[in-house]
């Protein structure tokens, strides 16, 4: 949670999170609790934008069934300020 502002917002298909704490329920009910195993394939840098392509999958899961996303970042002062979370 370090990595976030206080003011941070993260937007996922599953909604738009915009407390700290809805952030870390976020993290806790959907990426830990799946226990996600994630490879990051490409990295983009614009400014104070970076952009992941992530390919991740869960022990949960089919052997082989992968979800990929692109994770966009707008950082500011070091900080996560906002999240937005594609996938397929």
């Amino acid at each position: 949670m370090n990595l976030f502002s206080p003011t941070a917002t993260l937007s996922h298909p599953a909604g738009e999170f915009t407390t700290t704490d809805a952030l870390r329920d976020f993290y806790q009910s959907v990426v830990f609790a799946g226990q996600a195993v994630t490879e990051i394939q490409a990295r983009f840098t614009d400014g104070d934008t970076e952009i992941l392509q992530i390919r991740a999958s869960s022990p949960f899961g089919e052997p082989g069934n992968y979800v990929h996303a692109a994770d966009v970042f707008s950082i500011r002062d070091g900080l996560i300020e906002r999240l937005d979370i594609y996938y397929r």
